[in-house]
C-alpha cells in the first residue's frame, strides 16, 4: 500500500500531494534544487511573492518546457498574495507580477498569504514597514481580506488563476469568506507537523471539501533558531526514531508519510539531492493505522512560526488555530 499521489480540489482539478517548498531558497541554489526535483518527479512547486524567488522558478520551468523535458499542464504552481498587497488593486497587480516572473499565463493555486494586512515600507517593493518603537512589530493596515478575496475571484473569472485559497487563516476567517464570496477556497495552507497537528481546522476543511497543505511538515528544520527556542526537534522524537527503524525509513519520511496518510498536501523544503529524493520517496509506503494513532498522541500544540511581529493586529487570533 502507498499513499495517494494526488488530491482532488473542489474545482475538480487535482493537486500533487507532495510538493517542493521554496521558502528562503533563492539564486543558483534554488535553480539547481528545482531542476533536480523536477527530474525525479516533483510536480508541485510552492512559492510566494514575498519569497522573492518567483523569477528563478520561472526560469527553470521555462527552460525545461522549452527543452521538451516538461509540459506546463504537468506542473502545479502555488503562489501567494503578500500581506502588504491586500487592497484589491494591489492584489491584482501582485498576481500579474507573479505570473510574469513565473513565465506562466495562469496559476494553478493563488493564496492570500496572511489575513493580517500590513503597510509597505516603499511603494516599489514588498518590504513591510516596521514600527518606530524598537519592538520589531509591523505597521498594520485595516484592509479587509474579504476585499482581497474579491480580487482572487476576478482572477479566476478572467482565467489568470485556476484555484484560490488562503494561508494562516482561522476557521472564523474562512467562514467570513464563505459569507462574502461566489468562489469558495480550494486550499488552506498552514503549519502542521506531529507536534502541531491541526486536527480542528483539518476536520473543518474536510467537511467543507477544502484541501489542507502543511508547511514546515518536518518541524521548521530549515530555521534552527526556532527549534532552539523551543528546545525540541520533531525529527528527534523517540517515537519517530522508533518508527524509522521499524519501517526502515528516515525520520523525515515518517513525518511526511504521517501527514500524507491523514490526507494533507505536504510541502517539505530542501536544496540537497539526497534529501529531495528522500522526501519524494516518502510516498512509497503507508504507516499502519495503529502507528498513525501513536503519532497523533504526541501532539504538543507547539507552533514554531509564532508571527510575534504582527500579534497586535486585530485579525490575529490567540484562541483559534491557524
Amino acid at each position: 500500500m502507498v499513499v495517494a499521489r494526488f488530491l482532488r480540489l473542489n474545482s475538480a482539478k487535482k493537486v500533487p500531494a507532495l510538493g517542493l517548498g521554496t521558502f528562503m531558497m533563492k539564486g543558483d541554489i534554488l535553480r539547481e534544487a528545482l531542476d533536480f526535483a523536477l527530474s525525479i518527479g516533483y510536480r508541485h512547486i510552492d512559492t510566494a511573492a514575498s519569497y522573492g524567488n518567483e523569477e528563478e522558478i520561472g526560469e527553470v520551468i521555462h527552460d525545461r518546457i522549452k527543452a521538451g523535458k516538461l509540459s506546463r499542464k504537468d506542473i502545479f504552481i502555488t503562489s501567494k498574495i503578500p500581506s502588504v498587497c491586500l487592497k484589491k488593486d494591489d492584489a491584482l497587480q501582485s498576481a500579474q507580477e507573479s505570473l510574469s516572473k513565473l513565465c506562466i499565463t495562469s496559476i494553478d493555486m493563488l493564496l492570500i498569504h496572511h489575513p493580517w494586512g500590513q503597510v509597505k515600507e516603499k511603494s516599489s517593493d514588498l518590504s513591510p514597514m516596521i514600527m518606530s518603537d524598537g519592538s520589531g512589530r509591523r505597521v498594520i493596515s485595516d484592509v479587509d481580506f474579504v476585499e482581497t478575496w474579491s480580487a482572487l475571484e476576478d482572477l479566476v473569472k478572467d482565467g489568470f488563476a485556476q484555484n484560490i485559497g488562503v494561508s494562516n487563516f482561522t476557521i472564523p476567517q474562512i467562514l467570513r469568506i464563505f459569507s462574502n464570496s461566489k468562489v469558495r477556497p480550494s486550499n488552506v495552507q498552514l503549519e502542521c507537523h506531529p507536534y502541531f497537528q491541526q486536527h480542528k481546522i483539518k476536520s473543518f476543511c474536510d467537511s467543507h471539501d477544502i484541501v489542507v497543505s502543511a508547511y514546515a511538515p518536518l518541524g521548521a528544520v530549515g530555521r534552527p533558531t526556532l527549534q532552539q527556542t523551543h528546545s525540541t526537534k520533531v525529527m528527534e522524537d523517540p517515537l519517530v526514531l522508533e518508527l524509522a527503524i521499524k519501517y526502515k525509513k528516515s525520520p523525515a519520511q515518517i513525518l511526511l508519510n504521517f501527514l500524507l496518510c491523514r490526507g494533507f498536501v505536504v510541502l517539505p523544503k530542501s536544496s540537497t539531492k539526497d534529501r529531495l529524493k528522500e522526501n519524494f520517496d516518502s510516498q512509497s509506503f503507508m504507516l499502519t493505522e495503529n502507528d498513525i494513532k501513536r503519532i497523533c498522541a504526541i501532539d504538543r500544540g507547539l507552533r514554531f512560526f509564532e508571527f510575534n511581529y504582527v500579534k497586535h493586529h486585530p485579525e490575529f487570533s490567540t484562541e483559534e488555530p491557524f
